[in-house]
């Protein structure tokens, strides 16, 4: 007659029992999530790294075209202010003739 006045002891150690596993599979899969969000935190630094490279020649690329442009507009400048001497030079010679 004691096995009857034991087993809601039996199913209530059971139940602890059940509660225990279902506590270490919770902190298994935090474990697991914790250090996937290590993961992705360090990807995303490495690809903020990435960007701010990117920024960094993007820029120095826009300064070299601009630097491109202007110099090859002062070129044509001082090409066409050299056509212009020339052709007031030749100008003041032709009279004296």
């Amino acid at each position: 007659m004691a096995i009857p006045f034991l087993a809601p002891f039996w199913q209530l150690a059971r139940r602890v029992e059940d509660i225990f596993r279902d506590v270490e599979q919770l902190m298994v899969g935090m474990k697991a999530l914790r250090e996937e969000i290590s993961r992705l935190d360090k990807r995303v630094s490495a690809l903020e790294t990435r960007e701010e490279l990117l920024v960094e020649k993007t820029r120095t690329a826009a300064a070299t075209a601009a630097s491109g442009a202007v110099t090859t507009h002062l070129v044509e400048m001082s090409r066409r202010l050299g056509a212009v001497e020339a052709a007031q030079r030749s100008r003041r010679r032709l009279p004296e003739s």
